[in-house]
């Protein structure tokens, strides 16, 4: 089945999964260190995570399907720069 027609809902549906204050670079609270003992990550992690799973997972599983994984990539740059 081709589901190449995909891809042109990607950014939108990425935008759906996370909320764009994970890339505004919030600076690290005084309460970091004890969210994190309890599982919280701070938020350079979140997003450092998030990124990382989109360019090592998600996007090379598009494209193993077919899916142009380049909304994204363009999604995910314009957020980070």
């Amino acid at each position: 089945m081709d589901v190449s027609f995909l891809s042109r809902f990607v950014p939108a549906m990425l935008s759906g999964t996370v909320d764009d204050a994970l890339f505004a670079g919030s600076p690290a609270g005084p309460d970091d260190e004890e969210l994190l003992r309890h599982g919280v990550l701070p938020p350079a992690r979140k997003k450092e995570i998030f990124v990382r799973t989109l360019q090592e997972v998600v996007f090379p599983g598009f494209e193993e399907f077919g899916i142009d994984p380049a909304p994204g990539r363009a999604w995910l740059l314009a957020r980070t720069g």
